[in-house]
């Protein structure tokens, strides 16, 4: 596959030329475009069928603006599969009528994601005010996709509208006219859209909202049957956009509008199926006639279900909260809903003429009908509902918190620094289970035909960002999920058959290797400081060397390493005083296992780890036969049996074995013996679970003058672990480093002077290890 710099081949990233001559020229099937950081004019990009393919990626965020104005002036339309466009602001802020995206019908599994438009998207129409012709509204996002294909809208942001709140705009944000293959909508943000937000009742193929948040928008979501919102927020509690050619304003939340007569051949079923509304929450409090009703159905579909479902309601608007009507198609024949399920469905309504729940077309069939009716306005009309409902009762409030993050600020597109975690189960025949642990956000994500799991987090606060810090659960056969983690992966594990990769490369679940920073200070001699390996299991913790900003001889000890947490201090020696200033140093935590975990470039890594328990004479480790040559051993006491201050050191590391003890200060012997954890790590340069990783070992030259060493590769947040490989210089004496970057560090051995005042020491071998870790 093709990959180009758009840049390097000529673009101008200012905004002054417009790309399309050199975008033409690149565009082709099988290819990548990248996009540097900032600004490109683009008039129009086509993408005809039989182009497959093709990204356009933004890695750090990039801006495009359109080169021409006009509702029926197209940007960019797409026939092709598998097209994609991620990372990209969209700037209407100098475009007086912007023009319009389209994904047309004969296309499929495209991508739009990590997308923000930023200004107003107004229409050429929106002085026609009370024209009374619907034909003006127009579009800015029109979607579809063909039969047994797919099309994701993810982590995108419509959130500056059509027009001002005291505005009337014809511009609405995306519409569904028809398609046989299946829409996803996963984490968007919608506001301020003066006609319907998102038109979908025609579609044949599925229509699915997840995540997504509605705030004071015309017509939050029009469906018809085959759809699903799920983890939803609409909100309607200010003035809303008013649609210019009505000069009116459709406030509902969700609305079945079966009315389409069915036309498989064009995509068309608006009836057929289950609109489903689950794990959602409706805040329309607003006395105005413009608020409208959370889930309503003046044309019901064949089945709808209500589940799990928080509703707060007040308005003067002629609405319910939830309403069925006796609706009919376009030709004038009834509609019948065959079923209808209430379940779990909690309604506070406080409007002075209307129902909570209103029934006017009775389904054939009930489902479960269960919940709570509150608050000063009417119930119900259903004696059915009444009889299974609590009525006067006190319903649980919305929770109007997105599920999203906030709209970044202008500069900044979302997600942007996410990885993206994918569990592929495909061609396996059992379950796999899975847990990620993120240092920020943990959410589910679609990309390349990933299912979007709805089940992700637990408890269900936990689905709403900031809580979904965790993924935990169970992948099905033939399944593929995939997560959007920032802050970093704090922990991982799983079992099963499933394959795992982190941004494309291979990555071991359980986390083999964990790394993190800590810096503290020691107060007094007898403060011990806790501390968390990031993962559950027991591990080794190797924590070495010490940084320099003091120039007190110190170093680390451990103490209570267990199932994910230690303890530990900076250590002085016994002839000092105890407290010493603020350092950093950097763990390294491992299984007591031996794994061969997959790298970046297809091969293995070994490693392995354990403990012994030693004293201050040398014991001897066996490695067996698991490494092919010498490997780095880095080593640390894991307990605290005897109180004298410790090392340890490490002497005659080979393919197969290494010797160990503990050292104390000179002239004191005798320690007691302690369990010292050891890892032993193949030297190696490449990429590990996705990110740089080097294990190296210098020659006999690290003395008690600082020596430099250079990385192999570039890092943006080094963890550097390092211990002495050889014992030439008998005294007593621990590594330091210091001017640690990305591209290399400064070590040395420091000797105490208990003994002496002299800290000369003879040359020796140091092996080290360099991790990436979470910006």
């Amino acid at each position: 596959m093709p990959t180009y710099d758009i840049v390097e081949e000529g673009a101008d990233n200012t905004g002054d030329t417009a790309i399309d001559s050199v975008l033409d020229d690149l565009v082709g099937s099988d290819t990548t475009i990248i996009f540097p950081s900032g600004t490109y004019r683009l008039n129009e990009l086509v993408v005809p069928s039989g182009m497959d393919d093709l990204e356009l990626v933004a890695p750090n965020g990039a801006r495009l603006v359109p080169g021409r104005s006009g509702d029926d002036v197209r940007w960019l339309e797409v026939s092709s599969r598998g097209f994609v466009l991620d990372g990209f602001e969209l700037d209407m802020r100098n475009t007086e009528v912007p023009p319009f995206v389209r994904m047309n019908s004969n296309s499929g599994n495209w991508e739009l994601k990590r997308l923000v438009t930023r200004g107003k998207v107004r229409a050429a129409t929106d002085t026609n005010v009370g024209s009374n012709d619907s034909s003006d509204a127009r579009t800015y996002f029109r979607l579809s996709a063909d039969a047994g294909t797919r099309g994701l809208v993810q982590d995108c942001y419509f959130h500056e509208g059509a027009c001002e709140p005291d505005e009337a705009s014809n511009r609405r944000a995306v519409l569904i006219e028809s398609g046989s293959g299946k829409l996803l909508f996963n984490r968007c943000w919608f506001e301020q859209w003066a006609e319907n937000t998102i038109y979908a009742k025609k579609p044949a193929g599925a229509v699915k909202v997840y995540n997504c948040f509605f705030r004071n928008t015309q017509n939050g979501m029009r469906l018809g049957g085959n759809s699903e919102v799920n983890n939803t927020v609409s909100i309607k509690d200010a003035q809303h956009a008013r649609q210019a050619w009505s000069n009116g304003s459709l406030q509902r939340g969700v609305n079945s509008e079966a009315t389409v007569p069915t036309d498989l051949s064009e995509g068309i079923d608006s009836y057929n199926g289950t609109l489903v509304v689950v794990n959602s929450d409706f805040y329309h409090r607003y006395p105005s006639s413009s608020c409208g009703g959370a889930i309503t159905a003046p044309h019901p579909c064949q089945n709808i279900i209500v589940s799990r479902v928080r509703i707060s309601y007040d308005s003067t608007k002629n609405h319910d909260a939830i309403y069925t009507y006796e609706g009919q198609m376009n030709d004038g024949s009834p509609v019948n809903l065959e079923s209808l399920r209430l379940q779990n469905v909690h309604v506070r309504n406080d409007h002075d003429s209307e129902y909570a729940v209103f029934i006017g077309e009775e389904p054939d069939t009930w489902g479960t009908v269960s919940g709570v009716l509150g608050g000063t306005g009417a119930a119900t009309n259903s004696s059915y509902v009444q009889n299974r409902m609590t009525i006067d009762g006190d319903p649980d409030p919305p929770v109007t918190e997105p599920a999203l993050p906030s709209p970044p600020p202008l500069g900044e597109v979302p997600m942007q620094s996410a990885k993206v975690v994918r569990i592929d189960n495909t061609g396996n025949s059992s379950e796999s289970t899975f847990e990620i642990e993120g240092g920020d956000l943990v959410l589910p994500s679609g990309d390349d035909g990933a299912t979007v799991n709805m089940g992700w987090a637990r408890p269900l606060s936990a689905r709403r960002v900031p809580n979904s810090t965790q993924a935990k659960g169970t992948i099905p056969p033939g399944e593929v999920y995939a997560f959007y983690v920032t802050g970093g992966i704090e922990s991982t594990q799983g079992s099963g058959p499933a394959t795992w990769t982190v941004d494309g490369e291979p990555f071991t679940p359980g986390t083999t290797l964990a790394t993190k920073s800590f810096t503290t200070n020691q107060p007094e001699e007898d403060t011990w400081w806790n501390a968390e390996t990031g993962v559950p299991e027991t591990r080794v913790v190797v924590m070495k060397p010490l940084s320099y900003n003091g120039g007190e001889p110190c170093h680390t000890r451990l103490r209570n390493v267990g199932d994910g947490s230690f303890q530990y201090k900076l250590e002085e020696w016994e002839y000092l005083g105890g407290t010493h200033t603020t350092e950093t140093a950097h763990m390294l935590a491992v299984q007591p296992t031996e794994r061969e975990v997959p790298l970046g470039d297809g091969s293995t890594y070994s490693v392995t780890a354990g403990t012994v328990t030693v004293n201050d004479s040398f014991s001897t480790v066996s490695l067996g036969d698991f490494f092919d040559a010498q490997p780095v051993v880095l080593t640390k006491s894991q307990t605290f049996n005897g109180s004298n201050p410790i090392v340890t050191r490490v002497r005659e590391v080979s393919q197969g074995s290494f010797d160990v003890r503990v050292q104390e200060e000179s002239g004191l012997n005798g320690h007691v013996t302690e369990t010292v954890g050891y890892i032993a790590l193949e030297q190696a340069t490449g990429r590990l679970d996705g990110e740089p990783f080097e294990v190296g070992r210098t020659g006999m030259s690290v003395t008690d003058e600082w020596y430099r060493i250079d990385f192999q590769q570039q890092y943006d947040s080094p963890q550097f672990i390092a211990d002495m490989q050889t014992f030439h210089g008998l005294d007593t004496a621990e590594l330091r480093y210091r001017n640690l970057t990305g591209t290399g560090v400064e070590v040395k051995v420091e000797e105490e002077q208990s003994g002496d005042e002299e800290t000369s020491h003879a040359t020796e071998a140091v092996g080290y290890a360099v991790f990436e870790g979470a910006n």
